[in-house]
């Protein structure tokens, strides 16, 4: 729909904004998942409805100050940091939607503290991806090109922080109620949030650090192949996103009250899905890289190598499952504030050092160095720290099976020789899924698959039912 240069000027927006968005959160997205969580486990619906008004309130205020600093700063971040005029009307138009932004993610996180995943997914994974996707088809047949795009994902955020906002209220209908009196707790709730913080916005950094570069030493065009590419090899996260929902809350919840066997076992076993999943996907990302680029435009395939090299780093940082949020969870904060902070400044100098030599290549090295190291520097230390360690043989049924069906997918693919990029997508990734389970099931699921899966069918039948 849009060639690389209209994308790659559609990405540069969207990472000014999230930046925005992350430094408004403060650092509270996470604590408020803890601290709702615990006052919920101890019946205090006076403290829940203080902390959830205290991180909304703080989050607006930040998120109002620095879309005006957006907007007023246009000019000068278009034509003085990235050298390319026309990104000024983008920049402008684009700042309206931090407080949208920063809204929803901030009441998402708060249901997540209600140990219930499905109204972020409604929100964050359907609803307001939707909305834009409509909206960008309807601005482009329209003729407004890139800018109707940026207006989509203005109103497409407003709308979803209005959704987030009627489930938390769903959820917690006493957030409205004025004869509960809020109890606030700010000094422990922002002794908690400012490390966090700082790993959120190095986070942020990290992973948008190298774009920011490509952008000032780059073409347009190579940064919206580049981007692609490696939003796209984050697809193998998404998976860590949705067990990483329904975790969170149960680690706070089961340290607090010192069970900690029950941490270990659940922590492993964890671990291990997100591994197994996030294997599949990387599987497939690679196998295909060049035919999911090509749905793009045949000028994103000139990337396919960084989809495998940043993906292959994702793999990496499934393989180790819920660490970071085990010791963010547990007091453990500082820590991977460090790890994060040393991953930034690796992303930056390895940015620096190899983009003008390697270019997007450059780009994707940096970035897959950094995501290795922060997670290397969270898995010794808990290890050290917590003595968890979230390997264990089991793994090893994942790979096998893994190694079989790239086999199988690799040699059917040499066989039968698929032109259409879209069938040869679904033809492969469904031979590749279904080897995989296969494999698995005949190397032997134990007790604890066995109940996963009973409770996924369980969930998808509901859904599937009138009503449900």
């Amino acid at each position: 729909m849009y060639g690389p240069a209209q994308l790659g000027f559609y990405v540069l927006g969207v990472t000014v904004v999230g930046l925005a968005s992350t430094l408004a959160r403060f650092g509270m997205e996470i604590s408020i998942v803890r601290f709702v969580a615990a006052y919920r486990a101890e019946g205090n619906p006076s403290k829940v409805r203080g902390t959830i008004m205290l991180s909304l309130w703080v989050s607006l205020a930040l998120s109002l100050a620095l879309s005006s600093l957006t907007f007023l700063g246009a000019g000068f971040l278009a034509n003085e940091v990235f050298d390319k005029p026309s990104l000024e009307s983008i920049f402008r138009v684009i700042s309206l939607s931090i407080p949208f932004v920063t809204v929803m993610n901030m009441v998402l996180w708060t249901t997540q503290g209600f140990q219930t995943v499905k109204y972020a997914t409604y929100v964050r994974e359907v609803s307001q991806p939707l909305i834009s996707l409509g909206l960008i088809v309807i601005f482009y047949f329209l003729g407004s090109q890139v800018l109707g795009a940026v207006v989509a994902y203005v109103i497409s955020m407003a709308a979803g922080s209005a959704l987030g906002l009627y489930y938390l209220i769903r959820i917690f209908p006493g957030l409205l109620d004025r004869n509960l009196r809020p109890e606030f707790e700010g000094r422990v709730f922002f002794g908690v949030s400012v490390p966090i913080l700082v790993t959120t916005v190095t986070e942020y950094v990290n992973a948008w650090i190298t774009i920011a570069l490509a952008g000032a030493l780059l073409t347009g065009e190579e940064v919206g192949i580049y981007s692609a590419a490696a939003r796209t090899a984050t697809l193998a996260g998404v998976v860590y996103i949705a067990f990483d929902g329904i975790f969170t809350p149960l680690i706070s919840d089961l340290h607090r009250r010192g069970l900690l066997e029950e941490l270990d076992y659940l922590y492993k076993e964890v671990s291990r899905w997100i591994f197994t999943s996030g294997l599949i996907v990387f599987s497939v990302l690679s196998l295909l890289s060049r035919d999911i680029l090509a749905v793009f435009g045949e000028d994103f395939v000139a990337g396919w190598m960084v989809l495998v090299i940043i993906a292959a780093s994702q793999l990496f940082s499934s393989s180790i499952g819920a660490t970071n949020r085990v010791l963010s969870m547990t007091g453990h904060q500082n820590v991977v504030m460090l790890a994060t902070v040393g991953a930034a400044a690796t992303a930056l100098v390895g940015s620096a050092t190899l983009i003008p030599f390697y270019g997007i290549l450059g780009a994707a090295w940096a970035t897959a160095a950094s995501v290795v190291l922060s997670n290397a520097i969270a898995l010794a230390a808990i290890y050290r720290r917590m003595n968890l360690w979230p390997y264990s043989a089991q793994y090893l049924k994942s790979i096998a099976a893994g190694l079989l069906a790239a086999s199988v997918v690799g040699l059917a693919r040499w066989l039968i020789p698929v032109s259409n990029n879209i069938l040869s997508i679904l033809t492969f990734t469904l031979l590749f899924v279904a080897v995989f389970g296969a494999m698995l099931f005949a190397l032997g699921l134990n007790s604890s698959d066995r109940q996963f899966l009973r409770a996924f069918w369980t969930a998808v039948r509901q859904k599937m039912r009138p009503g449900g």
